[in-house]
């Protein structure tokens, strides 16, 4: 499969039945998977909610506050992509069970998202790492992961590498963004 393979509206490459094609590598399937709109969302979600935690806020109740919220956001969407998904054209004699696993997978990167950061606010709170240095990793990685997700995107499609950088930098200044957003407003 080539670099400029087109992909679908969930993130599959045009043809896959599902992420299952044979011929895609174990990257691509990874990255069909882990590399989704729902991810990059999920990630901004992360930023913005720890972003915004309150200054004098414990580690354990920031990773509460960004797991809940996570999770609320997860069964929302799930709910949602289900339901839209049950009454397309192309869903017609499928069960609603199909159409609920379909909008699983869909939102796993929603859940994905939260994982890095989450690991490090819980590292926080079990007093394994500082309470300042965890909360400031979790505020940077995703800052990190949305820069990558920037570089992936361009090279995926075969772009140069100054084309990655660009995105890569464009998409982390969006978690700097939310960042600069929690200082103006705290």
């Amino acid at each position: 499969m080539s670099a400029d393979t087109p992909f679908s509206a969930a993130g599959q490459p045009e043809g896959a039945v599902d992420g299952r094609d044979e011929h895609l590598s174990a990257y691509r399937r990874t990255r069909a998977r882990l590399v989704t709109p729902q991810a990059i969302y999920g990630t901004l979600l992360v930023s913005a909610i720890i972003g915004t935690a309150a200054d004098d806020a414990k580690d354990i109740d920031v990773l509460i506050t960004t797991a809940g919220t996570v999770i609320v956001f997860w069964i929302a969407h799930v709910f949602a992509e289900g339901i839209a998904h049950y009454g397309t054209p192309k869903s017609a004699g499928l069960p609603m069970l199909a159409s609920l696993k379909h909008s699983l997978r869909s939102a796993a990167g929603l859940l994905y998202s939260a994982l890095v950061p989450c690991f490090f606010l819980l590292l926080g709170a079990l007093g394994i790492l500082g309470e300042s240095t965890a909360y400031q990793i979790s505020l940077w990685i995703p800052v990190f992961l949305l820069a990558a997700l920037g570089w992936l995107a361009i090279a995926d499609r075969g772009g140069s590498w100054w084309a990655r950088l660009v995105a890569s930098i464009v998409t982390g200044l969006l978690g700097v963004f939310v960042i600069v957003l929690k200082i103006a407003f705290h």
